[in-house]
């Protein structure tokens, strides 16, 4: 029997009707639920596999990693080539060590290993010099330890995100740095995430720098750009998306931003916010015009914008403010990573920093100022049923005062007159 805390999130689900394939596609997911033959399961890996490109932006959509992938094999086929390599043996290799079907279906077993084979496909040429039988062992090593350390590291009260990618990745780089040097590290840092393809979008600039030293060491200003070019800077926004793959293309990131806006427009409002953010903020911090501009100071900012703008925290008032300040605090602490790592590359640490030390805000599912999502959906789904237990909390609560008072009332019997 149905408990009367679930009858309004049951009531709720009756009356509110979602269109079909937006958020995380739920008519899909019922109707493999029904499907037993394995040609279907075949089918349903396929779907996973989709599901884990759309996770890069935290968009729980197939129609969404559909798109990113068409988008990304016209721009920079070798980014595909070797990203989808690295998330078709991260979702293999997650079904033999039987991760939890939700995790495997839901495409989170995919995304960890898909960046490891991104940014390898980026950062390799630039650190040693080029992909051969050795670099590409590490990256199969890399992309194995990825899925383990999914799954070690994911824990009721903890979301790993992007954790398990950070530390199999700065492993590789370190692996192969080493091979050439500490030096190659540092001089090829700067490049590293530019794109070496025609279809790479660049801008060419006169400008005369002049060097200052501070009690950090040496750094360049650049004395042309005086005033913020804001145009620049909602391109800085656009590219800090497709800066998740390492891409430097606006073509890329606006569709990455309709693979976010398929699955929920809060997420694709808070992505930008936070991509925004972020490069406005490397401008203010003193960072390279051109680094800003090419969305390298955004993509941290977006990814923490997606990620506690309703998917790893129900939205309310305490959430948004939380959101917002968390999407501050991610550029901030790009720009001291920065100064420890010097030109080493960041990843995505700032994010997963920022995003974990805000999500220990929240008690779990049951906490009533920072919930989490009590189910794997999409943000406008978990608020609505965020909304609907708090309306029968409030409704129990009076019910509950209500029989106290009518008790207290019977008990005090009534009251005789003298007179």
């Amino acid at each position: 029997m149905m408990s009367v805390k679930e009858l309004p999130v049951a009531n709720l689900r009756q009356e509110k009707t979602w269109v079909p394939c937006i958020g995380d596609f739920g008519i899909l997911k019922e109707f493999f639920a029904r499907k037993r033959r394995p040609i279907w399961q075949a089918v349903q890996l396929f779907e996973a596999f989709l599901r884990g490109f759309g996770q890069i932006v935290f968009a729980n959509n197939p129609l969404s990693g559909l798109l990113i992938i068409v988008t990304l094999g016209v721009v920079s086929p070798g980014t595909l080539a070797l990203s989808a390599a690295t998330a078709g043996l991260g979702l293999v290799l997650s079904v033999l060590i039987r991760e939890p079907d939700d995790i495997v279906d839901n495409g989170l077993s995919v995304y960890n290993p898909l960046l490891v084979g991104a940014m390898s496909y980026s950062l390799i040429p630039e650190i040693y010099g080029g992909f051969d039988s050795f670099s590409l062992l590490l990256v199969l090593l890399a992309t194995i330890i990825s899925v383990y350390l999914s799954r070690s590291l994911r824990s009721d009260k903890f979301s790993c995100t992007t954790w398990p990618f950070n530390l199999a990745e700065f492993a590789l780089i370190f692996a192969l740095s080493t091979q050439n040097g500490m030096d190659m590290v540092a001089t090829s840092a700067e490049p590293m995430f530019a794109m070496h393809n025609a279809t790479s979008e660049t801008t060419t600039t006169t400008t005369t720098t002049t060097t200052t030293t501070n009690g950090a060491g040496f750094y360049e200003q650049n004395t042309t750009n005086v005033y913020i070019d804001w145009g620049k800077v909602v391109r800085g926004s656009v590219v800090s998306a497709s800066q998740l793959f390492a891409v430097d293309n606006v073509m890329v990131g606006s569709i990455m931003y309709l693979a976010s806006l398929i699955y929920s427009p809060t997420t694709a409002a808070f992505s930008f916010f936070g991509a925004f953010c972020g490069t406005f903020a490397g401008l203010e911090l003193g960072a390279d015009r051109h680094t800003a501009y090419s969305g390298l100071w955004g993509y941290n900012s977006f990814l923490t914008g997606a990620a506690l703008g309703g998917n790893l925290l129900v939205l309310n008032g305490q959430t948004a403010a939380a959101a917002i300040m968390a999407i501050i605090y991610t550029p901030l602490l790009q720009y001291a990573l920065h100064s420890v790592f010097g030109k080493l590359p960041v990843l995505t640490l700032p994010f997963v920093i920022a995003a974990s030390l805000f999500l220990k805000l929240s008690d779990g599912k049951e906490d009533p100022t920072f919930p989490w999502p009590v189910s794997i959906t999409f943000p406008e789904k978990e608020r609505h049923r965020y909304l609907a237990r708090r309306a029968t909390f409030r409704e129990e609560r009076e019910d509950a005062v209500e029989e106290i008072n009518l008790v207290s009332s019977d008990e005090m019997g009534p009251i005789s007159s003298n007179n």
